[in-house]
């Protein structure tokens, strides 16, 4: 999971580096408009203890969010 400069590379499960961000990043923003709207639904404040971004990833890495292709069929 380390490469030698120590950095992180998380396992692609047959994606691209580019197609995982973009799942990532999906995913943090879907759960980042959650928080937004239940702020705005309760008139509160909710604090983030943990980025949206990093939920994002540690649901990816623990098997609890994926992604699966389905080619579009040719009529």
């Amino acid at each position: 999971m380390e490469d030698k400069s120590g950095l992180f590379t998380p396992p692609l499960g047959g994606l691209t580096k580019y197609e995982l961000v973009l799942l990532i990043s999906k995913r943090a923003h879907y759960l980042n408009q959650m928080r937004i709207d239940l702020q705005k639904k309760y008139r509160v404040h909710l604090i983030e203890k943990v980025k949206p971004t990093m939920v994002a990833l540690k649901e990816y890495l623990n098997g609890e969010y994926g992604y699966t292709y389905e080619p579009e069929e040719k009529q």
